[in-house]
């Protein structure tokens, strides 16, 4: 029996056709024809500058082709104008430290601490090319950022005359108050909280209300805010709580301090790199030589430990289903308790943390520890503090005096640190409040002026320093192992196309959701269709250019998971952006007749939204333990409702396999059941709706 929704019906009325729909890009417009793949200006294939002897020729010469390697040194002198400023176009009155456009944004004033490159031998300048080219495909991104609601008129039919067709998606977009006097220039910084997650869809009218709103989400605040009383009686039904109580009395061995931090350097810090790895490096050898301290630096070492602990290696290969599988704390039991052990001795360092890049940095590392072991709520709190120091500090430095090192190595480099963790702080924000509704970052309101970090010389930050052995036991974290993974030039230059990528990724995401998320399913109605189309149409084309120059270390297909890491998560986070694209012409064609206007325009991107499901249920959850691990998990449910859903109607096609699949992704989430805050409860509804379908 067919589980459609029945609108009602509708006087006959004419409705405006793809073609008339306002551009939301019409003040920046598609990438130029000549940057298409192949054309010299973008691409990697006829770029003339090609392996070191090029590179080493003298930098006075003219370069034939127009060398993007030359490109970047007139970008890396300091200008008169800030920064700021000069990504806005706008004029700056040089007023120091802070001049006034930057003053009224409340933003860091810098003038011109950038990188000096001229010292940088041909290897790196060969991978600053490279970046530099990844840098001027992103920059170029030109994608929606209008809202949907917006476009919308109020009662509820679009209202785009001939006058507002021409304004500029910022003065349409003026209605919305997160957004209001935003610069048409800047990210949408600020965007809509749980509109795309888990609960969000299975608050469609197709699931009836079997479950209350927000019935998977809950859960996270009903395990991490227990009741002390609770607690101090031993029975909290938190795992993570148990987890900590375990350690209370578990001390930690000095001597693998050198490996747990190589392990860091090799499993975690390659996602995001805002550390300087040889001042980490540095003080891992004194904690070792002197003993642990009550400072910033012994923080450092001991998150920097306990994530080394925790963090597993990378493995894609799918999990036997027939077996009976342990669940993730029983597997990494060992590893777990004395993870704990080291982030409860940094967490009694907290109070000591004085303001500046160190504080900033032990706390980010904190919350991401926290998203290891699936403490989402914890992670949050440690995010924030993170963000309000590296606020603080941004604001002290504003107000300094104009330093005498301009254009120095240690300006560049402390330049460097402050866009890594501005941007590394920024998305993890966001990652957490696109799941739980939770406040905006205050470092949404910073129009920062560096679109994206700029890469450190590989000598300085590419090489693990010589440590000693590695104990018994971690063969696999051996000095020898890191140096020929992490400590290679290929893995430096892989780590940082990753990382620019996932911000540029980001950047897209956000902008994906203040356009279709402004407000919930129902404004995806029969008069808000065009616009859809229109929107998903450009975010396709842009996410294609993107691709197009994408260098080849972390390229990946959509229908096959890689092998590699880095290239495995840029795929999950394109695979999360596409649904959510598409979710919406999902939910038109579950909830209409099958007669409805504009289903044959939308029938592309409900077969869209079926594929790119199925991609994401077929090889996640693994039994990696990264960051993003909980994320995937509820992606993953989100993935198999979408399918549910479908199935439910009864009018989309959708692959026989179907009920396999979903139970077999259901098996892969049990591993982590025990662990993860609203696992066990996204289980129970999707075997509810299995057993309904």
């Amino acid at each position: 029996m067919s589980h459609c929704f029945q609108p009602s019906a509708v006087p006959s009325q004419s409705y405006p056709t793809c073609q008339r729909v306002h551009d939301p890009t019409s003040t920046g417009g598609l990438p130029h024809p000549d940057s298409s793949p192949g054309k010299c200006k973008e691409g990697y294939t006829t770029n003339p500058v090609s392996g070191d002897s090029a590179l080493t020729t003298s930098r006075k010469r003219k370069w034939p082709g127009g060398s993007r390697v030359m490109g970047t040194y007139p970008r890396m002198r300091a200008l008169t104008a800030c920064q700021l400023c000069r990504s806005k176009k706008v004029k700056c009155n040089n007023a120091r430290p802070s001049c006034s456009n930057c003053e009224k944004s409340k933003a860091a004033c810098v003038y011109g601490d950038s990188q000096d490159i001229s010292s940088f031998d041909s290897a790196s300048l060969l991978i600053l090319d490279k970046l530099n080219h990844v840098l001027s495909r992103l920059d170029d991104i030109q994608v929606p950022v209008t809202r949907l609601a917006s476009l919308m008129s109020p009662v509820g039919g679009p209202d785009i005359t001939a006058t507002e067709a021409d304004r500029t998606p910022t003065q349409i977009d003026t209605r919305d108050h997160e957004t209001h006097g935003q610069d048409q220039d800047s990210d949408q910084l600020h965007i809509p909280s749980s509109r795309a997650n888990v609960d969000a869809v299975l608050q469609w009218p197709i699931f009836g209300t079997l479950f209350p709103p927000s019935y998977i989400t809950d859960a996270v605040f009903g395990l991490e805010c227990c009741d002390e009383a609770q607690e101090l009686e031993g029975t909290s039904r938190g795992s993570n709580k148990r987890l900590a109580m375990k350690t209370s009395s578990l001390g930690i061995d000095e001597d693998e301090i050198i490996d747990l931090v190589q392990a860091f350097l090799e499993l975690v810090h390659i996602k995001n790199p805002i550390l300087d790895v040889g001042m980490l490096c540095s003080y891992a050898r004194s904690v070792v030589e002197d003993g642990l301290k009550w400072d910033s630096a012994s923080c450092l070492v001991l998150l920097a430990c306990a994530l080394g602990r925790v963090a597993t290696r990378f493995a894609p290969a799918h999990v036997d289903e027939t077996e009976t599988q342990p669940t993730s704390l029983d597997a990494q039991a060992q590893d777990l308790r004395q993870g704990e052990a080291y982030y409860n001795l940094a967490r009694r360092r907290f109070g000591l943390l004085e303001t500046g890049i160190l504080s900033s940095q032990c706390h980010f590392l904190a919350g991401v520890y926290n998203m290891y072991i699936m403490r989402p709520l914890t992670a949050w709190s440690q995010f924030q503090s993170a963000t309000k120091s590296y606020w603080l500090y941004l604001q002290c430095q504003a107000k300094q005096l104009p330093r005498q090192i301009v254009g120095s190595t240690e300006a560049s480099k402390r330049r460097s640190m402050e866009q890594r963790l501005y941007w590394s702080c920024y998305k993890t924000e966001c990652e957490l409040r696109a799941e739980i509704s939770l406040p905006n970052s205050s470092l949404a309101d910073i129009h920062y002026s560096d679109m994206h970090p700029s890469p450190p010389d590989i000598d300085d930050d590419g090489v693990i320093a010589e440590f000693g052995s590695s104990p018994q036991g971690r063969p696999s974290w051996s000095r020898s192992a890191i140096r020929t993974t992490f400590g290679s030039r290929q893995q430096h230059e892989q780590t940082w196309y990753y990382y620019l990528t996932e911000i540029t990724l980001r950047r897209i995401a956000n902008r994906v959701l203040n356009f279709f998320y402004a407000g919930d399913y129902s404004d995806w109605t029969r008069d808000s269709v065009p616009f859809l189309v229109k929107a998903a149409e450009q975010f396709e084309q842009q996410l294609e250019e993107w691709y197009a120059g994408l260098p080849p270390l972390i390229q990946f297909r959509d229908d096959s998971p890689p092998i590699e890491e880095l290239p495995y998560h840029v795929r999950d986070r394109v695979l999360e952006i596409k649904t959510w694209i598409y979710a919406p012409f999902l939910h038109y064609a579950i909830h209409s007749l099958p007669g409805a206007p504009y289903r044959d325009i939308i029938q592309p991107f409900v077969e869209k939204s079926v594929a790119y499901s199925f991609y994401m249920m077929r090889d996640k959850p693994n039994r990696n333990r990264h960051h993003g691990s909980w994320y995937m998990i509820r992606s993953i449910t989100s993935s198999c409702l979408f399918i549910l859903a479908a199935i439910r109607c009864g009018t989309i096609p959708v692959p026989g396999e179907w009920r396999l699949e979903i139970r077999a992704a259901i098996i892969r989430m049990q591993y982590w059941a025990a662990e993860g805050p609203g696992i066990p409860r996204a289980i129970e509804v999707l075997e509810t709706y299995l057993k309904d379908a």
